[in-house]
């Protein structure tokens, strides 16, 4: 970085932690430094080494490759002679024409148009710094953007397509086109590009100095959607493991089969690892959401001191987890797209789809609007 930004860090700023609201100066950081907090142990910032220029290449090159992946074969599978193949663009287009919209907006939403989203916006943020021209954008804005890249899920994606190849390997031969290595690229630089971006040191540069109410009432009032949200989800719960996940037509006979029924098939076909993967993301992950979140939501209502660290532990748990639930309805998109062959093979999304969807939404929204910092009032 040049000598002009680099100046901007030469005084101490305080920064607030987001995971217990500790307050902590912090000083001028020399590359590859970090700032932790003292009292939870969240990484406060870091200072990475030209790290602007890094986050604009790595941008750049992660939209050229999902461009890229947008228009050549991403996956193909034959059969008894017959062939298919789909692009994402296609895959999307499948599954608006069998009248699941819903899935197909998921799909284009947290795959493609939010990482596009947040890609170009941080590119332009990038350009404004080197050009000299930062200080122009509002934390609001910069909220709004890391809060997308929450919901961004290429790498989820991208298991969900591995997973949906081993479970139809026993029936078809399928292979790989050029726009699967494509979005391959785009997520391993995407991933990349958010390690070398610190959101700290991107609002030194960037962020309009604007005042951010953060009362604890405030914080309190937010316990109720969390109940919302939480009670909603555990309603579609039961919707989304009793109804079938997913049809398969085979020769004309129609077999549904719901999530419980898909792990024990491919457990007994000996595809252990994969039935495992599914298991713990589909089934177990939820469920352990669910419990958690009530259990921090009920402890901070009820004013415990108990647990502090282990409380925030398990917080930090079902924040991280959340995401990798959606890879069955993943699996269940790329299938649908794929095996589209009429009577002699086709499989279909069932009517637990969009429920277990909604599941999962709900649960990482119920964890989001859960505030970790009032887990350590008592130690304020």
């Amino acid at each position: 970085m040049n000598s002009d930004l680099r100046s901007q860090f030469d005084s101490e700023r305080v920064i607030s932690c987001e995971r217990c609201g500790l307050n902590t100066a912090i000083p001028l950081l020399e590359a590859n430094q970090s700032a932790c907090c003292s009292r939870c142990g969240h990484k406060l910032t870091s200072f990475k080494h030209n790290w602007v220029d890094k986050v604009l290449a790595l941008g750049l090159s992660s939209l050229a490759l999902l461009a890229l992946s947008l228009f050549f074969n991403f996956l193909s599978f034959s059969t008894n002679g017959l062939h298919a193949s789909i692009s994402l663009t296609t895959e999307i287009e499948t599954l608006v024409q069998q009248n699941h919209i819903a899935l197909a907006g998921v799909v284009l939403f947290v795959c493609i148009l939010l990482p596009t989203a947040v890609l170009l916006l941080l590119c332009l943020w990038m350009v404004s710094i080197k050009l000299g021209i930062g200080r122009h954008a509002t934390k609001s804005q910069i909220d709004i953007c890391f809060n997308f890249i929450v919901w961004c899920m290429p790498e989820v994606f991208m298991v969900g397509v591995l997973v949906s190849m081993v479970k139809i390997t026993d029936m078809a031969d399928v292979t790989f086109g050029p726009g699967f290595y494509f979005y391959a690229g785009f997520m391993v630089l995407y991933v990349l590009t958010l390690m070398y971006l610190d959101r700290f040191q991107l609002e030194l540069l960037i962020a309009k100095k604007s005042s951010k109410s953060t009362s604890l009432e405030k914080q309190r009032k937010r316990i109720q959607w969390t109940w919302a949200l939480l009670v909603t989800a555990v309603l579609l719960y039961i919707p989304a493991n009793i109804l079938p996940i997913m049809t398969t037509r085979f020769l004309g006979a129609d077999t549904p089969s719901t999530i419980v029924g898909g792990v024990v098939t491919l457990w007994e076909h000996g595809s252990y690892l994969i039935a495992s993967v599914i298991f713990i993301a589909s089934i177990l992950v939820p469920m352990f959401k669910m419990l958690a979140i009530g259990y921090l939501n009920f402890s901070v209502q009820s004013n415990s001191r108990a647990g502090i660290r282990h409380r925030y532990f398990l917080y930090r748990m079902t924040e991280i987890m959340g995401r990798w639930s959606m890879i069955d309805v993943f699996v269940v998109a790329v299938l649908a797209g794929l095996v589209q062959l009429g009577s002699t093979m086709s499989i279909f999304p069932g009517a637990a789809i969009i429920a277990f969807c909604a599941v999962v939404i709900l649960t990482m929204l119920a964890a989001m609007s859960f505030d970790s910092r009032m887990l350590w009032e008592s130690e304020q």
